[in-house]
């Protein structure tokens, strides 16, 4: 085990024994993995656990017979890890061979939090092009260095003393990376996008699970964002007044984002049907996510 590592990734996993070999291999063949340990948080019911053990024994494995929501699953396994940087990435992303290094090189700086390009991992795919569109149109190739409001998690690194300050992340729920970003702006501290950072990540590719986890993750948006930053009633009753449009308001900032960007457009215009259903299921969540009682 290395005494002081640089650099720690953890990843939260939860049934992924499609995913995590790529994932996995791509951070063992980094162009720079000295100084780096790698913590898998797994609450898995498949084999995922047995493939890290027998193909990745190197890893650092915790596994939870309940299931982890992913701000849990990181939160420990940040608890466990020993750098003074910790990064972040999905089981369904394949980390460029330079992500390491360039991660340790936008470090060297003062920035306390940065992230990058979220590519297409699946391009093949139909549904997975709008389910891209849908979640990670912001971070397309090609975009410009600049500082956001936010970075996801499949994509970030933070200095160990941000989550000492701004951390944990919530549990129990979906959009924990949302919220800490609010957390982070509100004292300054948005994240810096450095292009060179670089994941693709594979999307959704059946229908009925982009439609359920679209709503899903809209309804958990919605309770998050009325709990964080503490609607009025007045507030509640606007969003869901004005809930009807947001499909066409989602829809038009993603086509701006893509033709702006001038990478992925034949892909988009392609793919807008499926796209805006997306966003419609994500908006009837986040409506319900309204509707409901201000609880997490």
């Amino acid at each position: 085990m290395l005494k002081d590592p640089i650099l720690s990734v953890v990843i939260a996993s939860y049934e992924s024994e499609n995913t995590i070999i790529g994932c996995l291999s791509s951070l063992q063949n980094q162009s720079i993995n000295e100084n780096m340990e790698i913590i898998v948080v797994d609450s898995s019911t498949d084999n995922t656990a047995t493939i890290i053990k027998e193909t990745f024994p190197d890893s650092i494995l915790y596994k939870f017979s309940e299931r982890k929501f992913p701000g849990d699953a990181r939160n420990f396994g940040v608890s466990k890890s020993r750098g003074e940087i910790i990064a972040f990435i999905d089981t369904d992303c394949v980390a460029d061979k330079d992500w390491v290094e360039e991660i340790r090189k936008a470090h060297q700086s003062s920035y306390p939090v940065v992230g990058g390009i979220i590519a297409n991992g699946n391009p093949e795919s139909y549904i997975g092009w709008a389910a891209y569109f849908c979640e990670f149109s912001q971070w397309m190739p090609q975009s410009s260095r600049r500082y956001m409001v936010e970075i996801p998690t499949c994509c970030l690194s933070i200095k160990r003393w941000i989550f000492d300050k701004y951390g944990p992340f919530l549990e129990g729920t979906y959009s924990e990376d949302t919220a800490f970003h609010w957390k982070l702006g509100n004292d300054g501290h948005n994240p810096l996008f450095v292009p060179s950072i670089k994941v693709a990540h594979k999307n959704v590719r059946h229908l009925g699970k982009f439609i359920k986890k679209e709503f899903i993750h809209g309804r958990f948006f919605a309770k998050v964002r009325m709990s964080e930053q503490r609607f009025s009633i007045l507030q509640r009753v606007i969003f869901i007044i004005v809930s009807p449009l947001l499909p066409f308001l989602l829809f038009f900032r993603i086509a701006m984002r893509v033709f702006g960007n001038r990478v992925y457009r034949s892909q988009f215009m392609f793919s807008s049907p499926m796209v805006f259903i997306g966003l419609i299921s994500w908006s009837c969540g986040e409506l319900l996510g309204y509707l409901s009682k201000q609880k997490r």
